[in-house]
Parts: C-alpha cells; sequence; structure tokens
C-alpha cells in the first residue's frame, strides 16, 4: 500500500495504523516521488492526498489510472462536495474520502474495495 501524505506527521500516523492493521505500506510526501515508488514496487493501493506539492492530487491520480489502472487510488481531499467527488471520480479514483481522515473511515473504505485482499501476506 503506498501513502502519499505531504505532512509528515499525518503520513505516519497514516502508514502506522495501517500497519498495525496488518498492512505493508510505503509512504512519500510527493506525486513525483509517488511515480517514482511505483515504478520500483507493485502495490495493492494508493491512498492519496489532494492537496500536494509540485503535482496535485488528481493528476497523480490520473497518472496512477493511466500506467496501472488495476490499483485502485483513493483520494482523500479537505473538501467532500460533489465538485471534488465528480473530479476524483472522471481522475480514475475508486473512492474520495474526506480529511480529517479517522481511522475507522479509512479501513471501512479499504475493506469496501478490496475485502481480505489487502491484508498482509
Amino acid at each position: 500500500m503506498l501513502v502519499i501524505e505531504a505532512d509528515p506527521d499525518l503520513q505516519w500516523r497514516m502508514a502506522r495504523a495501517l500497519t498495525v492493521e496488518g498492512h505493508r505500506v510505503v509512504g512519500t510526501g510527493s506525486g513525483e516521488g509517488a511515480l517514482a515508488l511505483l515504478a520500483e514496487w507493485r502495490v495493492d493501493l494508493v491512498l492519496v492526498d489532494e492537496d500536494l506539492p509540485g503535482m496535485d492530487g488528481l493528476e497523480v491520480v490520473r497518472r496512477i489510472n493511466r500506467q496501472q489502472p488495476e490499483v485502485p487510488v483513493v483520494l482523500i481531499s479537505g473538501d467532500d462536495g460533489q465538485d471534488v467527488q465528480v473530479a476524483a471520480r472522471l481522475a480514475g479514483a475508486a473512492r474520495c474520502v474526506r480529511k480529517p481522515l479517522r481511522k475507522e473511515v479509512l479501513l471501512q473504505v479499504l475493506e469496501l474495495l478490496s475485502g481480505d485482499e489487502l491484508a498482509a501476506e
């Protein structure tokens, strides 16, 4: 699982929560870093913040969707308006969830997307 979050504290908290639940997690703080990681590592899910330095989260979703369409991508946004939801879907996101992201919501989204497939091997 790949977590793309510019705030290092939030990135760490998300990765920690997922690791405690049995997932293997790698993180980065930028879209460019994410694309570099994806060129080297196979992941089963990507969580991407909408507000990233340089390339924004929607562009990251588009690029991941073009390069690895089989990998579900969840956009995390500070705005849950209809425009963001539509833009996320058009970019190829499987889901769009609102910040602040609670652990329970994150785990529910993961279960909806993949059931037990994302459990650590």
